[in-house]
């Protein structure tokens, strides 16, 4: 989990990265495709053109500065640059002019889009407006229903929308002649504007809404980019630490991409760029596509940065020529398959594109010879491939009989020899496999005779030992008979004692061999574990009884199991011998049974009267004792026998330590409980808890 907490982190910071510079490209694409026009002129046009408003258009509030600076010369008359009233014949020369400006706008103000009245002073007498609508009227500025005034000046003062105020006065300053100051005082100035308007009307005002519609997305995204990329900028200097390790961790991911993709990728993306300028798409999305290749451009410096040369290794190319290399210096069948297979395949890739080339150059000089040479060297290109194809066919063909046959060995253990022609590629590698299969035969006989041997060496030397060891435990018998005194008596004890157990040794060493060997008679049959371990503890009950130890069982009512009773009989009596003779005295034996996942699992577990220094897998081997200092009784073959003994009746015995407690568990599987006529019938877990030797 913290390494997954610490990618996502280094994922974090490359996104976050990623977004602060597309923002910042983004906003830059957007300044320099739009530049001042998309400011508004102002920060109150900005604020318009935000707003989506026609007084956000600067083209708009040019247009309308003008016709305002006419409108107020046909009014008032003109002046000086230093407020100097100009001469009669000059004024009428200036008001002509401005009139003539008004009439030459035949979009918008013949249109009736824009509406507007110039009312100069009572001496002159002379009105001029393109409407009917008394746009002054009482003392009031007023506009027809569907229109609003943008710009009005009354009694010498200019009021109305203040962005066209800005436009206005930015143009007074580019201007040498300004209305006269004198004569706007009794003067009326008044622009109305269609509400409403669409941007494909005539005129400057369907321009200016024309130009709201495709700066606005524009100052949205320069604005909101230069927002995300100042956010960003500020969150990565404080995860500047993570810069290093995500650009090593971007380079690792990169490095296992193959580089044919990366190319392909960096083909898609500018062939994207290329038709999306070229379909001209309007309006802001045209910067989203060079921004989005941000993260290509990022990806492939961090690649080149960190990987260097391993980025053209991890291609195709580089895997393909690795794998020629690799089969031309490999076996020798490996150089006869690839090296046709290679030519089969690249003769035709070339000879193809060469002959269309000459039948797209030569076909005028002769066509005749052209075409023929085309057919034929189609034909050849055929030829050759199908050749390929067979070769790769025949070798396939070979490469299952010979995958055929390793897999017959390995199931059966005996497969039949495989031959191959002295020219296929896999000839040397069938006769290597059927050499190995005469050696798998050799050894696997060898194994079995010497199994056979064995068997027969432990049944003679058994045979020949329980014969004078009967001699010898009968004569210790009658020996103990006869009435001893002192040291004798007791030196006759001893010795039937260890004749006792020299038996119990010998027999034990016949039945581990033939348990080992696969030879165990064995007689299945359905027993109820719970009552071969309640026997068990029964016939044992005087040892138990003697011992400073203390029995707790806790046992399912029922757990009928599918095994050999006499042998299960043997298991449990070592598990409980060992405990009774290993445990710390005073101290508690656990026996429990119970059935888990289908199987009958009991556990006897008790505490070790030494430290228990040894490897719980190595107690179950022959002749391993857990008491170094061998001091008792035991042979070290107990617990092998019952692993041995339980392994041969389908279950498992596995030795748990844990500080000084001891565990051993027996599982076996379950079986279905026997009818009650066959379940009172049987009697082979009391036969065999009679039969077993103490």
């Amino acid at each position: 989990m913290g390494t997954d907490w610490k990618k996502s982190k280094l994922a974090a910071r490359i996104l976050c990265g990623w977004l602060g510079m597309m923002s910042l490209l983004a906003a830059l694409l957007c300044l320099l495709a739009c530049g001042p026009a998309m400011l508004g002129g102002s920060s109150v046009g900005m604020g318009d053109l935000l707003a989506g408003q026609l007084s956000g258009s600067v083209y708009y509030q040019e247009k309308m500065a003008e016709l305002f600076y006419n409108c107020s010369l046909l009014a008032a008359g003109g002046a000086a640059g230093d407020g100097t009233p100009l001469t009669a014949g000059q004024n009428t020369q200036l008001r002509s002019q401005a009139r003539d400006a008004l009439n030459n706008d035949s979009g918008a103000l013949s249109s009736g889009q824009v509406l507007f009245a110039v009312l100069p002073d009572s001496e002159s007498g002379v009105s001029y407006s393109n409407t009917d609508f008394a746009l002054w009227e009482d003392g009031r500025v007023a506009a027809p229903l569907g229109y609003s005034v943008a710009l009005a000046s009354t009694s010498g003062s200019s009021w109305g929308n203040r962005a066209l105020l800005a436009a206005y006065t930015r143009l007074l300053t580019s201007q040498t002649v300004h209305p006269s100051a004198e004569g706007l005082e009794n003067a009326v100035v008044v622009l109305a504007v269609q509400d409403g308007a669409g941007p494909w009307l005539p005129g400057f005002v369907g321009e200016g809404l024309r130009q709201v519609e495709t700066l606005r997305p524009h100052l949205i995204l320069f604005l909101s980019g230069c927002a995300l990329a100042l956010g960003c900028g500020v969150v990565c200097l404080g995860w500047r630490r993570r810069a290093l390790p995500a650009r090593a961790w971007a380079a690792a991911l990169a490095g296992r991409i193959w580089l044919e993709a990366k190319l392909l990728v960096w083909v898609v993306g500018l062939f994207c760029l290329w038709a999306w300028q070229a379909a001209y798409v309007p309006g802001a999305l045209w910067t989203a596509l060079p921004v989005l290749l941000w993260p290509l451009v990022w990806l492939t410096s961090v690649d080149l940065r960190f990987n260097g040369a391993g980025v053209f290794r991890c291609s195709l190319l580089a895997r393909l020529a690795g794998l020629a290399r690799g089969s031309w210096r490999a076996q020798p069948w490996q150089r006869r398959v690839a090296g046709p297979a290679v030519l089969c395949w690249l003769a035709p890739v070339v000879m193809v594109p060469m002959l269309w080339l000459m039948f797209f150059t030569c076909y005028w000089a002769a066509p005749g010879l052209v075409l023929f040479a085309l057919v034929l060297g189609h034909l050849a290109a055929l030829a050759i491939l199908l050749a390929g194809l067979a070769l790769q066919l025949r070798f396939c063909r070979d490469a299952g009989r010979l995958t055929g046959t390793l897999h017959t060995l390995r199931s059966e253990g005996a497969a039949q020899p495989l031959h191959f022609k002295p020219s296929a590629p896999l000839h040397e590698a069938a006769e290597d496999l059927n050499a190995l299969r005469e050696g798998i035969d050799a050894a696997v006989e060898q194994q079995r005779r010497a199994d056979r041997m064995k068997m027969e060496l432990l049944t003679n030397v058994s045979h020949d030992l329980k014969t004078p060891l009967t001699s010898i435990i009968n004569y210790a018998d009658l020996l103990c008979a006869e009435p001893l005194e002192g040291a004798a008596a007791d030196y006759a004890k001893v010795i039937q004692r260890k004749a006792a157990r020299l038996k119990h040794m010998v027999q034990d060493v016949f039945d581990l061999s033939k348990a080992a060997s696969g030879s165990l008679p064995l007689s299945p049959e359905a027993i109820d574990l719970s009552k071969l371990i309640r026997q068990t503890l029964a016939d044992m009950d005087e040892a138990i009884a003697a011992s400073p130890l203390t029995f707790r069982t806790t046992l399912a009512p029922e757990a009928w199991v599918l095994a050999d009773g006499e042998r299960m009989y043997r298991v449990f009596q070592n598990l409980f011998s060992n405990a009774l003779r290993y445990s710390l005295a005073g101290s508690r034996v656990y026996v429990d049974l119970s059935v888990e996942n289908g199987q009958a699992v009991a556990r006897v577990k008790n505490v070790a009267g030494y430290e228990m220094e040894f490897d719980p897998a190595e107690i179950t081997e022959r002749f391993v004792r857990g008491d170094p200092s061998r001091t008792g009784e035991g042979s070290g073959l107990g617990l092998s026998i019952a692993k041995s003994f339980t392994e041969a009746c389908g279950g498992t015995l596995e030795v748990r330590v844990d500080a000084d407690l001891f565990c051993v568990q027996v599982a076996l599987p379950l079986t279905e409980k026997p009818a009650p006529a066959e379940a009172g019938s049987e009697s082979g877990p009391s036969e065999a808890c009679e039969a077993a030797p103490l």
